[in-house]
């Protein structure tokens, strides 16, 4: 019988994946990353689940690596003006790196989470890369794309082919216990108050540092507050009244400066990628064309890339594309499969 940790964080998703793991003849561990965020505790429902599906569950604390590679990544981002993803960053540090280690060095063959993602044989060639989830408004292969490609043959996704509507039918069909609010969200260390407070708190600079709003011909036509309480696109919060509505084109963390134009001015024909990652690269990717997401909802947009020097990859889009924000990760599919990613550098 082979044997599967799977990572259970109290909700609906994981539990559900484990449940399924073992109707299929797994023998299931459930694992649970404990990253030492303020908060109740997820405990009961953990035990409630693991007590229903007779499995195991053991906790693997890691605060001190989650502050270290995920919160201070995203601290650090901010003040360089950029805006991180740090879910794309915790997966293969976290979830995949130590949460998987651990699985591993208890025996387990597999290790599962409870992603809407798959795995295929790469189209392209030999091994394995991930596709997209079958549920579109769902799927998670873009926070996925800088895992290692040796690991891939060790990692199960029981829901790739479920959507979320099915997973919440079929888990209150069983009566699975799980946490009612148990959801993911997108950034789960943030406190209601958002994240200009929790940065203001502990980031070791002074933030709020004035500086001056300027148009794109270098005009000043106002100040701010810190650069940290903006991020490209945004329309709110500028306090310039205008006859058209303002948006934030980019932010200069060396002059400070916080640059805005029209809607029009937000849309970029392409972008430069840094410390790109391929799960299972192709024989060529120069000229290649590809579908690029910028950001987790955004749409797909058909792309050429251009290899550059030092693992940088130029990308131009098929029609300009809004809000390209310099910290978020660009992601390359050829259709549903994913080819890799990398960072956002700079918008043309």
């Amino acid at each position: 019988m082979k044997t599967v940790a799977v990572a259970l964080s109290g909700g609906v998703d994981s539990a559900l994946s484990a449940y399924l793991l073992k109707n299929n003849g797994y023998d299931v561990q459930g694992l649970h990353a404990d990253f030492g965020l303020p908060g109740p505790s997820p405990l009961p429902w953990l035990e409630k689940i693991t007590a229903f599906l007779k499995i195991p569950l053991e906790i693997v604390p890691c605060p001190s690596t989650f502050h270290q590679k995920v919160i201070g990544y995203f601290v650090s981002e901010y003040g360089l003006g950029r805006t991180p993803n740090p879910c794309v960053v915790c997966n293969p540090a976290l979830k995949f790196g130590v949460l998987a280690e651990k699985a591993f060095s208890l025996g387990a063959d597999y290790f599962a989470t409870g992603h809407y993602a798959r795995i295929i044989p790469a189209p392209w060639g030999e091994g394995l890369t991930l596709a997209r989830g079958v549920d579109k408004t769902k799927e998670q292969s873009y926070f996925l794309h800088r895992l290692g490609s040796q690991i891939l043959p060790r990692i199960l996704f029981p829901l790739g082919d479920w959507t979320k509507n099915r997973v919440k039918q079929f888990a209150s069909e069983i009566g699975l216990p799980v946490h009612p609010h148990g959801e993911s969200q997108d950034i789960c260390f943030l406190p209601k108050g958002g994240y200009r407070e929790f940065l203001l708190h502990h980031s070791s600079e002074d933030l709020n540092v004035p500086g001056d709003i300027v148009d794109l011909q270098g005009n000043k036509l106002g100040t701010h507050q810190g650069l940290y309480a903006y991020t490209v696109g945004q329309r709110r919060g500028l306090g310039l009244p205008a006859v058209e509505p303002y948006y934030v084109i980019r932010l200069e963390a060396g002059e400070n400066r916080l640059v805005i134009g029209s809607k029009k001015d937000l849309e970029s024909p392409g972008c430069r990628v840094s410390d790109v990652r391929f799960l299972n690269r192709p024989p060529e990717i120069n000229g290649l064309k590809v579908l690029v997401q910028v950001r987790y909802r955004h749409k797909p947009a058909p792309a050429i890339l251009a290899e550059g020097e030092e693992n940088h990859f130029l990308v131009r889009f098929e029609n300009p594309q809004s809000a390209v924000t310099p910290g978020q990760a660009a992601v390359f599919y050829l259709g549903e499969a994913l080819l890799g990613g990398g960072w956002i550098e700079k918008a043309w």
